[in-house]
């Protein structure tokens, strides 16, 4: 395998301040972890909060500590709790800097520079930008320098130890590179290759981080409750085509796995990757993972060309779930619906939804009985996107700041009433309606019922279930309700 460069760390020309870094919703905040790995190497102390917990614990916890500075990452769906957390927390303590980072960041920075409770809006990577923060007035802006991934490690077990139900989450994520090849309307990845330039974002952000590394960082799971790690690649297959060293890569990181790690994984991978994987690459990813994620999202012509997937069809899709399956690899498949009508691309985006699902029904078909699973998410619009570009640009009314999250069911365009219901209902029943292989009557007739706050919340929960079931096994059940208790999501 060819080398990675490395680079040498500056020391810090500060050390010992004190920073608490901001825990918010029910996955792991992977890129603050990173931050907080930084800020130990640079020898400054911090403190985890879970942003979640009721604001006058928190701001008791912030008054106690007396940081410095207040770190957030937040996602798009988490942008609105991270400002009401950061007014709270200057009521208590005026003196305290905050600063934001992460994808929403990158994308409206100028947007979010306005808000006056926002300090320091650090745009990238955190290396190189810890002392510029502290050095810089407040309202500067700060960019990261692209780092080598064998130069960064997260700081996870401070994080597991102080955000708790993080820590006895049964999943928790590792990732081996930061990137994506692919340039999906709907997704943020372009616009940190724009930002850095496609040069610098294939040297450092798809590049792979060393084994060691990693197997490092995961032997940390091995003392929390962990029952699955999910392999968080947006493509573990990437680079693994004929005359690619991305296997080589796989196949050690796979053995390390095996032999000192050893907990069940899934990984992400799409269609394209797995037709041209080469067989080796194949067999390595099936010893690795019991179940893979395939984004496929829509394979519809319209869709896919709002989407910007034009690279995918139907038959290719059921190629890559043949050649899984025969692999024994379970495939857990994931589609979007919910689209907005531009250019007139998807004038009935409830029908549209409908087409999508049977095209799962289809896939599902030609695979062996209980190797497929299919999730339908309601399509989120983040700032920055080209697709969230286009949908302003042709007036599609949109929810502010993407509030929504999957699990509610509602995306970020805002339907007709009658619409908006039968999207919702469609997230909430389409598991069931290809694990069932229903007619479009039978589906037509359930996206028109009245779903209450106690029934969606039980079809969330059941959806949940069932697909930890898919990947862990029926013994799951006996601890669901134990699972549950740390996770807080909106139905």
């Amino acid at each position: 395998m060819n080398e990675l460069k490395t680079i040498s760390k500056t020391e810090s020309k500060h050390s010992g301040m004190r920073w608490c870094l901001v825990h918010i919703g029910n996955d792991i905040t992977y890129g603050l972890a990173f931050v907080a790995g930084e800020l130990l190497r640079m020898k400054h102390k911090i403190m985890w909060i879970d942003g979640d917990e009721d604001i006058k614990e928190l701001n008791k916890k912030i008054k106690d500590y007396n940081p410095h500075y207040v770190c957030f990452g937040p996602l798009s769906t988490e942008f609105s709790r991270s400002l009401e957390l950061v007014k709270e927390f200057k009521k208590v303590l005026p003196s305290i800097k905050s600063v934001f980072g992460g994808k929403h960041v990158l994308a409206i920075p100028d947007e979010i520079k306005k808000n006056n409770d926002i300090d320091y809006l650090v745009w990238g990577p955190v290396y190189e930008a810890i002392d510029k923060i502290i050095e810089s007035p407040s309202k500067t802006f700060i960019k990261g320098a692209p780092t080598y991934p064998c130069d960064m490690q997260p700081a996870l077990k401070e994080y597991f130890e102080q955000v708790p139900r993080m820590g006895s989450r049964e999943r928790k994520y590792i990732m081996s590179h930061f990137g994506c090849v692919y340039n999906c309307s709907f997704c943020c990845t372009s616009v940190t290759r724009k930002s850095y330039g496609a040069k610098a974002y294939k040297e450092y952000w798809l590049a792979r981080r060393p084994v060691e590394n990693m197997i490092e960082e995961a032997k940390l799971f091995l003392k929390y409750p962990t029952k699955e790690v999910s392999f968080e690649d947006d493509d573990v297959l990437y680079g693994t085509h004929e005359g690619a060293d991305g296997t080589e890569w796989l196949s050690e990181f796979t053995k390390a796995w095996k032999k000192e790690i050893n907990i069940p994984m899934y990984a992400n991978v799409t269609p394209q990757t797995v037709v041209k994987a080469t067989d080796e690459a194949l067999a390595t990813l099936a010893e690795l993972a019991d179940t893979i994620t395939m984004g496929v999202q829509t394979t519809g012509g319209d869709s896919s060309r709002l989407f910007n997937r034009h690279f995918q069809d139907e038959k290719q899709v059921i190629e890559a779930v043949k050649i899984m399956t025969g692999y024994g690899v379970k495939v857990k498949l994931e589609v979007i619906i919910g689209l907005p009508n531009i250019d007139g691309l998807c004038p009935d985006p409830v029908t549209d939804a409908i087409k999508t699902v049977q095209m799962c029904q289809r896939i599902s078909r030609e695979a062996p009985p209980d190797m497929t699973w299919t999730s339908c998410f309601p399509l989120m619009l983040y700032p920055g996107t080209s697709l969230w570009e286009k949908a302003k640009k042709a007036g599609i009314p949109l929810s502010e700041a993407c509030e929504f999250e999957w699990h509610s069911g509602e995306g970020s365009v805002k339907f007709d009433p009658l619409t908006m219901k039968r999207i919702k209902n469609m997230t909430k029943m389409a598991t069931m309606f290809i694990k069932y292989d229903m007619s479009e009557r039978w589906m037509r007739a359930l996206l028109d019922i009245e779903l209450t706050d106690t029934s969606s919340r039980q079809l969330g929960e059941c959806q949940y279930l069932e697909s930890l079931k898919f990947r862990l096994g029926d013994k799951i059940e006996e601890e669901f309700d134990d699972i549950l208790k740390g996770i807080h999501f909106k139905y």
